[in-house]
């Protein structure tokens, strides 16, 4: 039975993550923030017009110190490599900055045009989101390649690697007027896979962070919420509600080790939620296929 039960959880990752997640805390962060990067069990916070980092220790979530970097006034996004240890952050809009996790610049490169946000692969390459294309730099600033989206896709406000040949992307982002799609494209910009909610209600993606088993959460900022799509985006679970703290999401990280989700919201807070709550493959199984994982959980079922 056990390795039934192994086998079936090897199948099914989404058995990893609740239908609903908790909520731990709000980050007490001095920050208007804008951006959540994790990395060596550290919690990096950005903040608009400010040259600070704050740095969380991702386990008790206390403040350790605040970095400053001089070289930037004007950060928009950060996002972290684990291997290498290293922040990039997008200064201004057209400056990308690499840092160490002391806040040292380790080099730093301009862009041409007019940027949205960027991500970091996990082949360590840096990837710039553009309204119409994908542009990917190697760490040091070097391009090495452009990735022209699919003339059906606009406004695109977000992307991350999966891998080396496959992007997900989400857009139409601020607009009513086109449609709001997850979707994920290859080396040439083509969709394979689309995820477009059912729902009655606007779905307005605008991040995405990259979960395990190459499992994508998405920030809906309109429905409040953010979801887990899963690698072909045929499935998708609600996993966070950000209604109770009455805030707008806008940024989503996932920090593998421990399964939690830190979202900056539209008034400047970072929200901490747990979305993967036991990693035991036989004990989740059974509670999956035995019908002990209910449908709907509140947050006293966490405590």
């Amino acid at each position: 039975m056990c390795f039934v039960c192994t086998f079936s959880v090897f199948l099914d990752p989404f058995v990893f993550y609740r239908p609903k997640a908790s909520f731990i805390l709000q980050l007490k962060s001095n920050l208007d923030v804008n951006g959540v990067a994790v990395c060596s069990k550290c919690i990096f916070l950005i903040g608009i017009s400010s040259s600070a980092i704050e740095v969380f220790d991702a386990t008790s979530y206390v403040q350790l110190q605040t970095l400053t970097v001089h070289a930037m006034t004007d950060p928009w996004d950060i996002a972290a490599h684990l291997t290498s240890h290293s922040l990039y952050v997008f200064e201004g809009l057209h400056h990308i900055l690499r840092l160490d996790l002391n806040g040292n610049i380790v080099n730093s490169w301009m862009l041409n045009g007019s940027q949205c946000s960027l991500s970091v692969s996990v082949r360590n390459s840096v990837v710039i989101t553009y309204s119409d294309r994908l542009e990917e730099f190697d760490n040091i600033g070097q391009i090495l390649r452009v990735i022209r989206l699919d003339r059906t896709i606009s406004s695109v406000g977000h992307s991350q690697g999966l891998n080396a040949e496959t992007f997900a992307v989400c857009h139409g982002s601020g607009r009513c007027s086109v449609s709001h799609l997850v979707c994920i494209v290859d080396l040439q910009g083509r969709i394979l896979h689309h995820y477009h909610d059912s729902g009655g209600c606007i779905y307005q993606p605008l991040h995405l962070a990259v979960a395990d088993h190459g499992y994508i959460v998405a920030a809906d900022i309109h429905n409040q919420r953010v979801q887990i799509l899963n690698e072909n985006l045929s499935q998708s679970y609600d996993i966070i509600s950000t209604r109770r703290q009455n805030c707008w999401p806008l940024k989503v990280c996932y920090d593998s080790p421990r399964g939690n989700v830190y979202i900056s919201t539209l008034d400047g807070k970072v929200l901490v939620y747990c979305v993967r709550t036991r990693t035991t493959l036989h004990t989740e199984c059974l509670d999956v296929h035995s019908g002990l994982l209910p449908g709907h959980l509140t947050d006293s079922d966490y405590d």
